[in-house]
Order: structure tokens, then C-alpha cells, then sequence
């Protein structure tokens, strides 16, 4: 009886391991993101020298013989090392012999590899994820090794029969495979390390490349490289070639932080196994992106996963405790092999070391909650202050509102004039597209907001570093439909945000807010905001997205057109600004402001001060309205002749006027 090689559909096997990263990353752009963290952690782990001294990564997107291809690039690594290989049964004693070095032989070869437990990829699969980033499921490389000078050129590829084949080329007949390949465009590489060149990426990919969005991620994974060793993984983009940063957050000197550091113990009584560190951090004016929120947890220089302190300790205030925990060797390895997905993206917790390591961070988080619980309950006392004062000051103002006629814009005979200033945002988002299931707002259990994201729009002339977060949120509530950074060009932005929100019952009944905020994440002082503010990273660019739903409830009566927003600013410039909107108008105050800093804490003079200053905005929100319409018979009775420096004095005396009807309690 004949013996057979049983044939496996290699192309049901590919899309499996591809939907093992799907199911573990929790983002659309997954493909890119499991991609560059399998590219580089086995570049890293080909670095030359332990301390990665001249050893590089890059991304780019590259048009070669009329196809689009995605090159990845190391420098300062040994290439792909092991026995030169003529036939079949030569490579099959390389791959049974199991011996380390052999980096070709497995490269070229789905889940084989020799890596030790301490190395990232040693799973052998990073080479499939390529094929499923390909729409050709076609991968090309070429590799200079350090060990022998050897040149070696090879493609992978999906064939017509489901198998997966490759070719390998060594030397002179590399050189000549690559020249008939690509002529001049591509040249053999000089100096040690490889190059893939992925064939026709998927859309997703080369525009997650070229727009960005990679760098959020590459900095997300390699933040610890990045910082300790200047590990250099650049990005060729739309506006030029970036290099990833560790983010600010895991600075060693950070402002308005409060830090604790936890020196190296044994994570449970008994064990054999300790932590090197732990860093836990806390602040209330840093705004952690949602994918850096947590604790890191690193092994080899690479975040595997976050847990979010709030998740692991039920107190009030805890989502803002964040950090990273480094382990020693033994304990790396050991959940390595026993806990850790093959994607790289998670530890099975309930599983031996990592269980152990869960509750020691639990204990810790708890120990850390409870030094700082002062500082949560004073920011909480804060935030019920400052909401106290606003429906106290609306609700005096109410009444003068409605003598003004003040009726925001789209409503009423006339369409009001939107304050000018926001006209000429040069960075904002735009949420035109998000529809309520009635004009109420009310939303019932199972209706859907439809499109709940918002569309980027850049009036500069060059591409700007962003990151974007929309969400929902109520006192109680908030929920991240999608953040990104990335490049925003001064062409058309894709929307960021879902197509539908299916409202369910982890919101509770009540009053709930759609927002998003934009942020700058790099230094461009030449660009100037309209106020004269530059451009700095971490500056707040656009915020104003605000949208109010009611979830099973109607809508409060007594909820006027008008409505004040917290707005904090370093600008100094900056104290009160307003901006109409459907059914009425928003006023902005910066609670960072000296005047407003001294007051925060104390409900009766905020709520005389924004009853007081958002008077005189009333008036020169009404004043404005009627000078874009032409009247000249409203409250100011401006004629054509009317000497444009009584205005001033015209509106001193309306203030006084009204300011004389308002009383404590709104008549």
C-alpha cells in the first residue's frame, strides 16, 4: 500500500491565523497592527549587539514595476543566518535538526523555528501573517548575512493548488534574480540585515502606513526599546519619513505625576519568580490614550498586554492609574511558554505564572488606590462643584435668554450667524453625519445612533500629527468608540468613530454626551491657531463635538437652549468663548484659568461668576447676531448712523440693565 503526504489547504490556514490576531486585537486596522509587531520583534531579535547599537526597522510604501508593495527593513542585524540548502532532503535534515542559527531554513518554512524561550518570535508564524497582509499572498526578500557575506533572495507564495512554495537564490544568481525582478528601482542589499517586500498590501495597510496611524502602534509595542536603547523605527509617510517615540507618559521625569516605584520582589510568598520593577502612576491632568491605558506588562523590551488598573481594582478614580512592570528572566520565559498567546497580544490569567502576577498587581494597585485616595476625591469634589454651579447659573439665566431671543442656529424664522471664529477652525471635526432615532433624543434599549463618528478636517497646508478620540460618556459612563493618531491631511480625511452604536443596557437610564477631541501630537510652532496659539504637542486643537442623547428617559425639563462646557487651556488669552448649535449655544470656560482657579471649589462664587460673565457674552452673541442680519431696530437700535464707539457703552448700560433682573432665583 502506498504511503501519501497529507496536503492541507494552506489558504483556510492562513486566514485562520490571521483571525487569531483579529479575535486578540481590538481595533480595524488589526492586520497592521499584529503585522509590524511580528516584523519587528524578529528584527529586534536578529540585532547585532545585545544593546541594538546601529540596528533599525523601517515601513514604506513603494510603487516598483507598476504594483504596490509594503517594505519592511532592518539594519544592524545578522540576516537570515543558517545552512545554504540545494534540494529537498537537504532542507528536511536542517528543519528535523532543530539546531539554532538556521534562520533561513525556517523563514522559509511555516511553524518551524529553533528560538530560544527568552526570544520574541519564536512561534514561527510572523512569516504567514506576511501572505495575509498580501493580496497576492506573494512575499519577496532579499537578506545580506553578517555571519558568511552571503547574499540570499527568495519569494513565498500562495500557489493555485492551496500550497504554499518558495524559491531561494544564493549570491551571483540572487543579484541576477533581483535585477530581472526589478531592474535598477531596487538594488542587493550592501550591509547585513533583510528586506520583504510585501506584494500588493491590503488597502488598510498602505494606508495605515502612509497616513500614520503605524506609529501609534509601533510606539504602543516598543515603547521600552525605543526609550532604554534609541531603537530606530521609522515610517515613510504622506508628509515624510517619522520615527516612532516612546510615549510621553513613560517618561522618566513627567510633570503633574504622581509616581511610586516598586523595586524588585517575589510575586507570592514562596515563589520562585520576581519582578524586576513596577511603575504605578497617577494624574488628573494627563489624558492617557485608551490604548495606553493600564499596566504594561513587558517581556523582551515589548508590551504583550495591558491591564487597566479600574478593571483590576473597583475604586474610585483607579481608571487613571497607569504604569508598566518589568520581570526578571526566569518569570519572562516561564510565561512565554505557559501563558502567552501566540499572536504576542495576551497571557492566559487564569493559567500559572500569570495568575500570579495578576494578583500581585492587584494587591499593589489597591495599596497604591489608597495612598492617593485624597487626590481622586478632590478632583471628584471638583467635578460636582463645577456641575452645581453651571445648572445654578443656567438656570438664572434662563429667563434673560429667552427676553434676548436667543434661539442658536436652525431654528426659529431666521438662521443665526455662527459665532465667526469657529468658522475658521483650521483643525476640527465635523459630526454632520450623526443621526438620533427621534428629534427628542431620547433612545430606547436596542435603537441605534447612526454614524457616532466624526470626520477630520485639516484647512492647512500640510499634514498634521493628531490623535482623535470619540466616545461616549455620562457621569458614570464612558465608553472609547475609536482613537487614533495619525497624519490628517489637507485633502478629505476618512470618518473616525462607528457606523452604528446599538444603545444597550450597560448605559443606564439617564443623560449621556457624544464627544471627541483632537490633540496635537508632535511641535509645529509655525502653525498658528486663530487665537495666536501655536502649536505644541499635547495642545488641545478641537473639542467642541458635544452631543446630548437621553437614554429611556425624556429629556429634562427645565433643560434650556444654553449650556455651559469646561474647557481647560494653557492659553493665556483664553477665558470664555461660545459657539451656537442646534437648538441654542455653548459656553466654553477655561477652568485652568487663575480667576476661575481660585473659585473651582466654591459652588456660590463659580455660580455668580459664569452667571455674570456669560451675561455679557449673551449680549455680544445677540449683538452679533443682529449686525449679520441687518437689524436696526433690536436691542441696540444701531442705526446706520450710530457712532461705532457707543457700542461699547450701549452694552455696559444693557448689562447693568439686565444684570439688575437677575436674582437668585432666575425671575
Amino acid at each position: 500500500m502506498n504511503e501519501y503526504i497529507q496536503r492541507t489547504n494552506a489558504e483556510r490556514d492562513i486566514q485562520a491565523l490571521a483571525d487569531g490576531y483579529k479575535t486578540k486585537i481590538e481595533h480595524s486596522n488589526w492586520l497592521l497592527d499584529g503585522l509590524q509587531k511580528d516584523a519587528i520583534q524578529n528584527s529586534w531579535d536578529a540585532r547585532d549587539n545585545k544593546k541594538g547599537h546601529n540596528w533599525g526597522c523601517s515601513f514604506t510604501v513603494k510603487k516598483l514595476r507598476g504594483k504596490n508593495y509594503l517594505l519592511i527593513e532592518d539594519s544592524g542585524t545578522k540576516g537570515l543566518e543558517g545552512t545554504k540548502f540545494s534540494n529537498d532532503q537537504e532542507l528536511s535534515e536542517i528543519l528535523l535538526s532543530n539546531r539554532r542559527n538556521e534562520d533561513l531554513a525556517y523563514f522559509l518554512n511555516s511553524n518551524w523555528s529553533a528560538k530560544a524561550l527568552d526570544e520574541g518570535g519564536n512561534r514561527g508564524r510572523g512569516k504567514t501573517l506576511f501572505l495575509a497582509a498580501s493580496e497576492d499572498r506573494t512575499i519577496i526578500f532579499d537578506s545580506m548575512r553578517k555571519s558568511d557575506g552571503a547574499y540570499v533572495l527568495g519569494k513565498i507564495w500562495l500557489d493555485n493548488d492551496k500550497q504554499i512554495k518558495f524559491k531561494i537564490f544564493y549570491d551571483d544568481d540572487a543579484k541576477k534574480a533581483l535585477q530581472a525582478k526589478w531592474q535598477a528601482e531596487i538594488t542587493p542589499k550592501k550591509e547585513s540585515g533583510t528586506r520583504i517586500f510585501i506584494e500588493e498590501p491590503k488597502e488598510s495597510i498602505v494606508e495605515g502606513v502612509t497616513n500614520g496611524e503605524v506609529i501609534s502602534f509601533i510606539s504602543t509595542a516598543f515603547w521600552e526599546i525605543i526609550k532604554k536603547y534609541d531603537a530606530n523605527i521609522s515610517v515613510g509617510t504622506l508628509s515624510g519619513v517619522k520615527s516612532a517615540q516612546a510615549p510621553d507618559i513613560y517618561l522618566d521625569e513627567l510633570g503633574d505625576v504622581n509616581t511610586k516605584i516598586f523595586n524588585a520582589e517575589q510575586i507570592k510568598d514562596g515563589s520562585e519568580f520576581k519582578t524586576k520593577k513596577l511603575i504605578l502612576r497617577y494624574s488628573n491632568e494627563i489624558e492617557v490614550p485608551e490604548s495606553l491605558k493600564g499596566i504594561a506588562i513587558q517581556r523582551g523590551g515589548m508590551t504583550i498586554q495591558r491591564l487597566r488598573a479600574d478593571n483590576l481594582v473597583h475604586e474610585e478614580g483607579t481608571s487613571n492609574i497607569f504604569g508598566w512592570i518589568e520581570l526578571d528572566k526566569e518569570l519572562e520565559n516561564s510565561l512565554k511558554e505557559n501563558c502567552e498567546g501566540p499572536e504576542h497580544f495576551d497571557f492566559s490569567w487564569v493559567n500559572n505564572p500569570a495568575k500570579n502576577v495578576k494578583d500581585y498587581l492587584r494587591l499593589k494597585v489597591r495599596e497604591y488606590a489608597k495612598d492617593i485616595k485624597i487626590i481622586g476625591s478632590e478632583q471628584s469634589k471638583i467635578s460636582k462643584v463645577q456641575k452645581d454651579a453651571e445648572e445654578k447659573a443656567l438656570y438664572r439665566l434662563a429667563s434673560i435668554y429667552k427676553k434676548l431671543s436667543l434661539l442658536g442656529k436652525g431654528v426659529g424664522k431666521n438662521t443665526k450667524k455662527r459665532h465667526k471664529r469657529k468658522e475658521n477652525e483650521p483643525l476640527r471635526l465635523s459630526s454632520i453625519e450623526l443621526q438620533f432615532p427621534r428629534e427628542s433624543k431620547r433612545i430606547e434599549y436596542g435603537e441605534k445612533i447612526v454614524k457616532p463618528r466624526v470626520i477630520p478636517i485639516n484647512d492647512f497646508k500640510e499634514p498634521v500629527y493628531v490623535n482623535i478620540k470619540v466616545y461616549v460618556a455620562s457621569d458614570e459612563y464612558s465608553e472609547t468608540l475609536e482613537e487614533k493618531e495619525l497624519y490628517i491631511n489637507p485633502s478629505e480625511n476618512e470618518p473616525i468613530g462607528w457606523d452604528e452604536l446599538i444603545v444597550n443596557k450597560k448605559m443606564k437610564p439617564g443623560e449621556y454626551s457624544f464627544k471627541a477631541r483632537m490633540t496635537s501630537l508632535e511641535e509645529r510652532p509655525e502653525l498658528k491657531l486663530p487665537d495666536g496659539t501655536a502649536i505644541e504637542k499635547g495642545t488641545r486643537l478641537y473639542e467642541r463635538v458635544n452631543h446630548r442623547f437621553y437614554v429611556e428617559i425624556d429629556p429634562p425639563k427645565g433643560k434650556g437652549p444654553l449650556r455651559f462646557q469646561a474647557e481647560p487651556r494653557d492659553d493665556k488669552g483664553y477665558l470664555f468663548d461660545w459657539e451656537a448649535e442646534e437648538g441654542g449655544h455653548v459656553i466654553y470656560y477655561n477652568t485652568t484659568h487663575p480667576r476661575l482657579e481660585k473659585i473651582k471649589s466654591d459652588s456660590n462664587e463659580l455660580t455668580k461668576y459664569l452667571t455674570e460673565q456669560a451675561l455679557f457674552l449673551l449680549l455680544q452673541i445677540k449683538l452679533e447676531e443682529e449686525t449679520a442680519e441687518e437689524i436696526t431696530d433690536g436691542i441696540f437700535n444701531l442705526g446706520v448712523n450710530k457712532d461705532i464707539s457707543d457700542i461699547y457703552r450701549i452694552m455696559l448700560n444693557k448689562y447693568s440693565e439686565l444684570l439688575w433682573e437677575v436674582g437668585d432665583d432666575g425671575n
